[in-house]
């Protein structure tokens, strides 16, 4: 293979440039000279427009047998670059294409290699978890720096080096710092919660979501103090319920009589309640001088007929 390199690097190319040179320059610049001064002199009006159209056509062919001719002698010189280009790119594109060939193969071996690798990393890293008090679903937080995996984190012989090995120590033990730190923000706040009277479940969470244990405590006697307050107010309302609840029975019986063994409120005319006579009731005798509405009375005469009562007009 050398001696190919050496070979290559005497390759040449022999050439000569060309030279192109127009026959009768001279005659020819003189005659588009004087073609143009001929034209640059006319002048043109209505009458002798056709004259214009006609010069315009000439000048446009003269121009056209020019750029022919150039695009001709272009053509001409061009095709031997074009074909040396042609050879030297099928040369070229032969040997890419077994170079590409064997990019494929390397990154095969390099992917095959990365996954043996990653398979050691693993088993380091399982290896550690004892030593560490950690285990596999401890490992969720943990962030492999791609330069675990690369061929210099490993010595010849296919092992993790010394450093890479002090790596997955540091970070493991930074992972189990970590585990002790939330257990013991946890155990605090499930403690404090405990004492505050409330659940600590839903107060250990926020643990997970990163707040501090000093951070969820002050919410926790934010917390209680809400509720105390919350209960304070509570206990105003029922009190000032009762205080209107007798006030109101208290009003109600003041506008109350009773009429035989029947409470009657004196307001409405309606029976609040009936009191039940004991069979040893003492019969007794009034007289009673009533007055009332005519309606009233009549009511009052039916509701003591129908409680036994005997009366007689005086």
């Amino acid at each position: 293979m050398s001696n190919d390199l050496q070979a290559l690097e005497k390759f040449d190319v022999d050439y000569k440039p060309s030279t192109i040179k127009i026959k009768n320059e001279s005659a020819l610049a003189e005659m588009v000279e004087s073609t143009a001064k001929y034209y640059e002199t006319m002048v043109f009006t209505d009458d002798n427009i056709p004259e214009a159209k006609k010069a315009r056509t000439d000048l446009n062919k003269i121009a056209t047998l020019l750029d022919d001719q150039r695009k001709a002698v272009k053509r001409s010189y061009n095709e031997p670059l074009k074909l040396f280009e042609d050879k030297i790119k099928a040369y070229s594109n032969r040997i890419k294409s077994v170079g590409d060939g064997i990019k494929e193969s390397i990154d095969e071996y390099e992917s095959e290699q990365v996954k043996i690798r990653t398979g050691k990393i693993n088993q380091l890293v399982d290896e550690m978890l004892d030593s560490h008090q950690l285990v596999p679903t401890d490992l969720a937080k943990l962030e492999i720096p791609k330069s675990w995996y690369t061929q210099s984190a490993f010595t010849k012989k296919g092992e993790p080096t010394k450093k890479t090995v002090e790596e997955v120590h540091g970070k493991l033990g930074y992972i189990a710092l970590e585990k002790q730190r939330i257990a013991e923000a946890k155990n605090a706040v499930k403690d404090f919660a405990t004492l505050s009277g409330l659940d600590p479940y839903a107060w250990e969470n926020l643990i997970d979501q990163g707040l501090s244990s000093g951070e969820v405590i002050e919410r926790i006697k934010q917390a209680v103090e809400q509720k105390k307050a919350d209960e304070a107010e509570k206990e105003q309302q029922r009190i000032a319920k009762e205080e209107y609840d007798a006030a109101m029975a208290e009003i109600r019986k003041r506008s109350q009589e009773q009429v035989g063994n029947t409470v009657i409120d004196g307001s409405t005319g309606e029976i609040v309640t009936r009191i039940e006579q004991k069979e040893t009731d003492e019969v007794m005798t009034f007289t009673l001088n009533i007055t009332g509405p005519k309606s009233k009375l009549y009511e009052l005469n039916r509701y003591m007929t129908e409680q036994g009562l005997t009366f007689q007009k005086v």
